[in-house]
């Protein structure tokens, strides 16, 4: 999909503003029978223009090796001066990390889980937010899931916005912020307010007494049996399109899906009536079926 992806991107900010294509590689359960097994994602790096920010001091990893011979010599940082021949010796600071970058995956046990499919490690966010941001900048996530860029943020002394669908995003965000799976080595002083807005902007060109209409659905993963998520999406099979796509396993399942003007509602009833863990729901199926179906606007 990165393809499809960078054509709209070259198109947002220009094929010149393009700067990197960075594979993110990791290890992880299940294999393929018929392809080989996906075990990377890829990030697209671009700019706005030519005055960006690159803070090369702030991401550089351990050299792996030793140069043998001046073929070998790009790994090495500074050059040495004196005598006839040349020879280089390492940055002390380590090197530029190439554009493939080995960072593990959360795997189950992780104490960074937060029960989210799609999570993504603390360390790969820190180093994208180090590289291309610094303290005090404003960091934007409009996709922003479980928080992981957040709190990254947080933890970074950057300020910063995050926008999800879902209504439980922001108590996720408190939650992460307030517990040592979020900040493991007692960097961030939680005490900060956070404000969170429900209400978007409405498009000008609608009348108004028009509501817009959504899908609520319910999916379910192998990992977290007796558990469903509840979310809100336009296109629901592109949305497990965008879940399968993420999670190695494809164990991801649509269980149930309502097109309704109340899909707000909805979820947020849904939530509060049912034991939940963030957006995953502990509960029967049928029951929240039911509750979904049987849901009136003044309850």
């Amino acid at each position: 999909m990165s393809h499809y992806l960078k054509s709209l991107m070259d198109c947002i900010f220009g094929e010149r503003n393009f700067r990197n294509e960075i594979v993110w590689c990791y290890r992880g359960g299940g294999k393929g029978s018929r392809d080989f097994a996906r075990k990377h994602d890829v990030l697209l790096r671009y700019c706005q223009s030519r005055n960006f920010v690159f803070n090369e001091g702030l991401i550089r990893v351990p050299y792996e090796g030793t140069v043998k011979n001046r073929k070998d010599a790009s790994m090495w940082g500074s050059r040495r001066k004196g005598g006839g021949n040349s020879s280089y010796r390492p940055n002390p600071l380590g090197k530029i990390p190439e554009d493939w970058w080995v960072i593990p995956q959360l795997n189950s046990n992780d104490p960074e889980r937060v029960g989210y499919p799609t999570q993504k490690p603390l360390r790969l966010l820190e180093r994208i937010i180090r590289a291309s941001s610094s303290e005090g900048d404003m960091v934007l996530d409009p996709f922003c899931g479980c928080a992981t860029t957040c709190v990254s943020s947080e933890m970074l002394d950057r300020k910063w916005i995050g926008i999800d669908v879902s209504f439980k995003a922001y108590e996720l965000v408190k939650h992460r912020l307030e517990t040592g799976a979020a900040d493991p080595h007692g960097i961030v002083s939680y005490g900060k307010e956070i404000h969170m807005k429900t209400r978007p902007p409405k498009s000008t060109d609608l009348s108004v007494d028009y509501r817009e209409r959504k899908f609520v659905y319910m999916i379910s993963h192998l990992a977290y049996p007796g558990e469903y998520r509840i979310g809100i999406a336009r296109n629901v099979n592109k949305r497990l399109v965008d879940y399968q796509t993420a999670d190695p396993g494809r164990d991801c399942k649509i269980e149930f899906k309502l097109e309704t003007p109340s899909f707000r509602e909805i979820e947020k009833y849904i939530h509060a009536v049912f034991e939940n863990r963030h957006e995953w729901i502990a509960a029967e199926l049928g029951g929240i079926v039911k509750a979904i179906k049987e849901y009136r606007p003044d309850q």
